[in-house]
Parts: C-alpha cells; structure tokens; sequence
C-alpha cells in the first residue's frame, strides 16, 4: 500500500521548474497547488506559477521572494535552495509530475469513499445520492476535484486573462461571448448563449417555443461544430429528427410526415441528412424524467462526447421529488441552474405559461405569468417569451413575425427583438433587411381601445 503522496516527487517537480523554467507550461497541465500534499510545497508552487504569468524570470531567488515567508515559518530562500539542490533529475520531471498527480487523486479518492458512506446513510433518495456521488466522481476524472475554497489571488490570475481575451474580442470587433443563436438581432441583445447560463424559453402552446429553442441546438451542432444535447420528455427521437431535417433544409414538415418529401425535396432532403450527419447533435427521449435523470444523463454524455448546449423540452413535463408542485418546479428550476453552473455550459429550459396572459388585452408574456413557480424567474438567467400576434388576431399585420421578448437578463437589457417564423419548416430567421415593426403595446400599459394601436412602441 503506497502512500498518498510523495515529497520526493513533489521536491522534483518543483525544483525541475526552477532549473528549466521553458518546462513549466508543460509540467503544469492538469496541476493546482492543491495537488501538493506539504502546504510549504503548494505555496512555492503558486509562486512559480504567478511568476509565471507575468512573464518574469523563474529561479530560486525569485520564486522565494514572491513566496516570501513559508505556512511553517521557515526561510523561503533556504527551502527553495535545498529543493534545488536535491533535485535528482530534470529530464524526468515529467515523470515526478505524473507521481504528484496520482497522489493527488489518490487523496480525492480516499475522501470520495469517505463522502459517499456519508451520502450512503443519507434521507436522500436513491436517484439523488447516485447523482452526488457520480458528480464528485466525475470532478475527480475531471481533475477539478479541488477544493472549493480558493485564494482570491488564484482567482485573480486566471481573471486577467479573461480580461484580455474580452479585450481581444472588442479589438477584432466581435460582440459575441457565448454560443450563436442562429439570429443575429438576438445575438446582439443576449451576447450569445453563455456558459453556466439558465435560459428560460416561454411562451403559451403554438407560439414556437420548441422551434426556436430546437434552432440553438441545430446551429450550434451544425454551424458552429458543437456539442449540442436535446432531451424532450414531450417528443420522440424520430420526432426530433423530422424537425432537425425540416429546419435546417427547409423542407415543409407536413411532407416529412406524410413521406413525400423524398419526391418533392430529394436534393433538399439529401443536404441536410448529411449535414446532420456530421454534426454532433444528440437527442433523448426521457418521458416523466427527474432532474437527477437529466443530471446524469447530461454528466454521462459530456464524458463521452463533450457537451456544449443542453436543451430540456420542457420543465412541466418533469417530475418532481416529494413537496408541493410548485415546491417540485421550484426545485428542478434550481436543479437546471446548478447543473449549467457544474456543466460550464448553457442549459436552455423550456416551460408553458399560465393563462393569464390570455386575460389581458394585450396577450404578450411577462415573468409572471412563468407557470406553477416563481422560482423559475428567480433561477433563470435569462427569460425569452415567444409571441406570435396572428395566433390571437387573425387578421394580424405580423403574420409569419414573433417576437422575441427579453423578460429578463442578468448583465443584459430587456427588449424585443423580431424574426421571422416560418411554421412550415419548423424554423426561425433573421428578418428581411429594411423590415420596420409595426406598433405594438406593452403588457404594463393600458389605453383605451380607440388607441391601442395608435402609438408606437419603443423597446
């Protein structure tokens, strides 16, 4: 039984960074100063790396004075010179690296056990202890099983990179942060899908809800060669298809159903099967699924083939564990939101609306009107509404026009952004140039009849 941890190795590979300072990106994959067992060890560590990254020299002498004084008490300079001085060899410090990252996981294993007995004798139920174990199992795999408390410092250093990058990006004159929506006006008001974003797609049945949260998924597997996952509990596998195809070659659903699309739009039918081919969308039909089925389906299928998008068609369709319904969505809107943050990506929810908004004269969605639960608007990130004026009017001015409403936004205004629906393909399109909107009215005015339609509406 060997030891969980080694502070020969940890001595070699810190000391093969001082001597060959070129080796540090390599020797440093997959390591934080939490890999080092001897806390004198993980703070020389955290120095090497600051230095590092601020581009200056790396040697015994500079690595002590950032270190400056050791947890034990001890002179930094001293202890750094006796690391250099016992190292055996630089050319094996890929080795001593692979020694401090076994024992390192090693550590975080023993402590798995230790937490998973704990969960064990739990009052959780069966599905959720499963899930907690697989996701700090998972963490482990990851090599993010670091503990959860970090220095600010740490924080910092990675930060400034991403400043950077941000300034990169305004200096290229890309606006973009997250995922492509496929829509351009949309894109400019969110930013993209970002990543551990909740984004909450709602809207009363026909509106299109499931077109256009369908339509993320297809553009980022297609057009941006990601990985996009769509678990419907409302849909079939084959039904997911028929819509994926229909969309992205523009071929009317009516035929894909009927079959005759094969004679109509073979060419059409033949470009996009090979396009969906290729890309990495996956789908699941998981009827009466919980969150911690999502969970784990969506842990299961990053490891095996990444995962950039989870879209969940649709949150009134899950089952909840114990309480109340509106504890039950309470609870799984708060599940989808954890698991975007543990995932790193954007989890696009769908949910119905109550009928309330029916009852207004002006029909068009706000927060309030997300069914069973106030805890959906608390949770989300981001709310859009599909509205569709010619499902209430007839004779609507709109026809073949939605609105996308921006309920709310974190770091992001609420608005109204428009596409066109095209209902037949089971897809959404960016506008004609030069398409100005006709006047509309807010749900939080009233005006007389005589004038509803009278004014213009500014967003």
């Amino acid at each position: 039984m060997r030891d969980p941890y080694s502070i020969e190795a940890e001595h070699g590979l810190l000391g093969a960074m001082m001597l060959r300072p070129e080796l540090i990106d390599t020797l440093s994959d997959d390591l934080s100063p939490e890999s080092f067992y001897f806390p004198e060890n993980a703070e020389v560590y955290r120095a090497v790396m600051a230095l590092r990254r601020a581009g200056k020299s790396v040697d015994c002498l500079t690595v002590a004075d950032q270190v400056n004084c050791l947890p034990n008490g001890d002179n930094a300079l001293a202890y750094c010179a006796e690391i250099v001085k016992s190292t055996p060899s630089v050319a094996s410090a890929g080795t001593y690296a692979s020694i401090v990252r076994e024992r390192s996981i090693d550590r975080a294993l023993y402590d798995l056990g230790t937490q998973a007995m704990d969960i064990a004798h739990g009052d959780q139920d069966t599905q959720g202890k499963i899930a907690a174990i697989q996701a700090m199992a998972m963490a482990i795999d990851s090599g993010s099983g670091a503990d959860e408390v970090v220095k600010a410092s740490d924080v910092l250093i990675e930060q400034v990179e991403v400043w950077q990058e941000r300034h990169d990006r305004h200096e290229r004159g890309e606006t973009l942060i997250g995922l492509s929506t496929g829509l351009t006006d949309l894109d400019e008001k969110l930013g993209g899908l970002q990543s551990e974003q909740l984004i909450i797609v709602a809207g009363r049945p026909a509106m299109g809800k499931t077109t256009l949260a369908m339509g993320f998924a297809i553009h980022a597997a297609v057009h941006q060669n990601k990985s996009a996952l769509v678990v419907s509990l409302e849909m079939s596998k084959g039904q997911l298809l028929d819509r994926a195809i229909a969309s992205e070659g523009k071929i009317p659903l009516g035929l894909m159903k009927r079959g005759t699309a094969c004679e109509s739009h073979g060419p059409e039918l033949t470009a996009a099967s090979h396009l969906i081919r290729k890309a990495k969308l996956f789908f699941a039909d998981r009827s009466g699924a919980t969150v911690g089925r999502v969970r784990s389906l969506a842990r299961r299928h990053k490891m095996r083939y990444g995962l950039d998008l989870l879209v969940i068609d649709y949150l009134q369709l899950m089952e909840g564990e114990g309480g109340n319904r509106t504890e039950e969505v309470s609870g799984m809107s708060r599940g989808c939101k954890l698991l975007a943050r543990e995932l790193g990506i954007p989890v696009v929810l769908l949910s119905q609306l109550s009928r309330k908004c029916e009852e207004r004269p002006n029909k068009r969605p706000v927060p309030s009107d997300l069914r069973e639960s106030g805890a959906i608007e608390q949770d989300a990130d981001v709310i859009l509404f599909v509205y569709r004026d010619e499902i209430y009017h007839e004779n609507s001015e709109q026809k073949g026009i939605a609105e996308i409403i921006v309920g709310k936004g974190r770091d992001v205004e609420t608005g109204t952004v428009r596409a066109a629906f095209l209902g037949q393909y089971n897809r959404f399109e960016n506008l004609a140039a030069g398409w100005k909107p006709e006047p509309v009215e807010t749900p939080s005015k009233v005006t007389p009849l005589s004038s509803r339609y009278g004014k213009k509406e500014r967003f």
